[in-house]
């Protein structure tokens, strides 16, 4: 197993510790009416940035240990197959990403143009007196799309690094 596959094993694992306890986290507070609640977003905010400092920190650590345990220098072929699935793990996420947004932006017109109204009326008790709860859920969504987009990416970068082993 090659310093990237391991370093992709280690962010994987630790995007879906550090965001998962994050969303699971946000999805309480949602459920459990804290939405409509003023202060809502500023109870979020420690949370958030917990969250990107531990992924930071987390990213730094893994590379570091990996980087300390072995010291593998990768001939021109490997380093060749190893760009290569990056290049294709990279891909796979851009394509994540933008059918996810684009879901996302069409979810957004169907509610503004069918729904209007009626929908507003009737979701007004759960996102509270402003537009502004309803944004924090759709930013949450986009947050959810970048961190999907992260682990297909090092799922794909373990996958295709693997293949070149068998």
């Amino acid at each position: 197993m090659s310093n990237r596959e391991l370093r992709a094993w280690g962010d994987l694992i630790t995007t879906v510790l550090i965001w998962g306890a994050y969303f699971v986290h946000f999805s309480q507070s949602v459920i459990s009416g804290d939405l409509a609640r003023q202060g809502f977003v500023s109870s979020l905010g420690g949370h958030l940035a917990a969250s990107l400092i531990l992924s930071i920190v987390a990213a730094f650590v893994v590379s570091l240990a990996v980087n300390l345990v072995r010291r593998d220098t990768p001939t021109r072929s490997q380093a060749d197959r190893e760009a290569w699935a990056g290049l294709r793990a990279t891909r796979l996420a851009h394509g994540v990403i933008i059918t996810l947004l684009m879901i996302l932006t069409a979810l957004a017109l169907a509610l503004g143009a069918f729904a209007g109204p009626a929908l507003t009326d009737r979701i007004d008790g759960w996102l509270g007196p402003s537009v502004a709860n309803g944004l924090i859920l759709f930013a949450h969504a986009g947050l959810a799309i970048l961190i999907l987009a992260e682990l297909v990416h090092y799922g794909a970068l373990i996958v295709l690094l693997g293949r070149d082993r068998r």
